[in-house]
């Protein structure tokens, strides 16, 4: 199945803000993990301005329905997201294995 990475550019203030959702994010999160879509998920750190969700799946809609409801997202800490297919084509779970 193919891979897509949803892309989320955080405000200055997402740290301070993030506690009153973290736990409803977190839920949605590993719900989605739980039925085998989201494959892995974090912040990048220094500085702490994105955030990456790898999602498995016939089509990006899986990636951007999570965005759309997560709670992040509706609350504002997300100033922007965007979701990218990824071509993957080496390791265990590549979706496009290329050998040489």
């Amino acid at each position: 199945m193919p891979h897509y990475l949803l892309f989320y550019e955080v405000g200055p203030d997402y740290v301070e803000r993030r506690a009153a959702y973290r736990e409803a994010h977190l839920k949605g999160a590993w719900e989605a993990s739980d039925k085998g879509e989201l494959v892995l998920a974090g912040v990048l750190t220094e500085p702490l301005d994105r955030a990456l969700l790898l999602f498995t799946g016939d089509s990006p809609r899986i990636a951007e329905q999570f965005a759309e409801r997560d709670p992040y997202v509706v609350n504002g800490l997300v100033n922007r997201w965007y979701v990218r297919e990824w071509k993957t084509v080496a390791g265990p779970d590549a979706a496009s294995p290329v050998k040489p």
